[in-house]
């Protein structure tokens, strides 16, 4: 071998160790950033990703960034969600992150008595969810009879829990987690015991949204429900205010006298019967009290001011007491 041979190949080893080096450096390395959050939204193009890291700067090279990542493939593994960055972060983490799919997720809790309107506002604050996108889905009737809903309308069958949603989470599929919820809640035993009082699960649902909406304590349902059941079952009109004010679209004032003639179908005190579809997602507590409801002969009751109820089996004293609570609030 000539010393110019020897020399070129000493340099071709050189020059490659220091490409690896470089390259090991350029992909391993640590720099710091601030920490960040990258939205990748769907239909987002790979190079409107790049422009996403770049502006954030969590990638400091973006065009080589973007030639490695093209060539490992990693333009067709990057899915829709949120990415999250700590402060020290290297290209091979960024790499990783989207090679897994490493999607933030958020535990949200859909309180119990939440309507659609508050469901649907909690799912875009917490997960981006589109709200035009779910209010369109949960009117929509035959998507919803393909989840079991024949009602034509979502209320009240999103069932009130603790879910674990990826960030970006379609309105679909977290509309299609909580009704799938609902149906595992609904088991045989509940399902004859609604036949007995002769409940569909719609009547049984909107009876419990009242309930649930009525009830200021737990240990309270089930007298709640005995009132309802029992003007339900006399014929006589349920008279609920949450039914007036679901009507109206929601108050954030108490109801007054007019009010009461407000011209909604919701309106318990100018129809008979159940209101059309249930007023808020009810709770267990709630079911099971509709269902198994207290044996009263109550047809009345009255908020006392003070967080619970007085319960009346006549008109006449339902309006002394009520009398009775108004002076001592005024009093107050």
């Amino acid at each position: 071998m000539s010393k110019t041979a020897g020399t070129i190949i000493k340099l071709v080893i050189a020059l490659t160790l220091i490409l690896i080096i470089t390259a090991g450096w350029w992909l391993f390395y640590p720099h710091d950033i601030y920490p960040a959050s990258i939205y990748v939204e769907s239909g987002d193009q790979f190079y409107q990703v790049m422009r996403k890291l770049k502006d954030r700067e969590v990638v400091k090279t973006p065009w080589l960034f973007s030639k490695v990542g093209i060539i490992i493939g990693l333009d067709r593994k990057v899915i829709p969600g949120r990415y999250d960055f700590n402060r020290r972060v290297s290209n091979f983490g960024v790499m990783r992150k989207f090679w897994r799919s490493d999607i933030a997720y958020e535990t949200m809790t859909i309180p119990e008595g939440y309507n659609l309107k508050q469901i649907g506002t909690l799912l875009h604050q917490r997960n981006g969810t589109s709200r035009e996108i779910f209010d369109s889905l949960v009117r929509d009737s035959s998507y919803l009879a393909g989840l079991g809903i024949e009602a034509g309308f979502g209320e009240g069958y999103l069932f009130p829990e603790t879910y674990r949603f990826e960030w970006g989470v379609s309105a679909s599929d977290a509309i299609e987690a909580m009704v799938q919820q609902l149906f595992l809640k609904i088991d045989q035993v509940l399902l004859a015991r609604c036949d007995s009082m002769g409940y569909s699960l719609h009547q049984l649902l909107t009876m419990a949204s009242i309930v649930e909406m009525e009830g200021l304590q737990h240990d309270e349902f089930g007298t709640i429900a005995s009132v309802y059941r029992n003007r339900y079952r006399i014929g006589m009109k349920l008279q609920a205010d949450p039914t007036v004010i679901y009507g109206m679209g929601g108050l954030d004032r108490d109801l007054l006298i007019k009010d009461y003639q407000f011209p909604s179908e919701y309106n318990t005190y100018l129809h008979e019967g159940l209101p059309p579809t249930p007023i808020c997602s009810p709770g267990m507590t709630a079911m099971r009290t509709a269902l198994y409801p207290d044996s009263t002969e109550y047809l009345y009751f009255v908020a006392d001011g003070k967080g619970r109820h007085i319960f009346n089996t006549t008109y006449q004293q339902h309006l002394k007491d009520t009398r009775k609570i108004k002076k001592e609030l005024k009093g107050r």
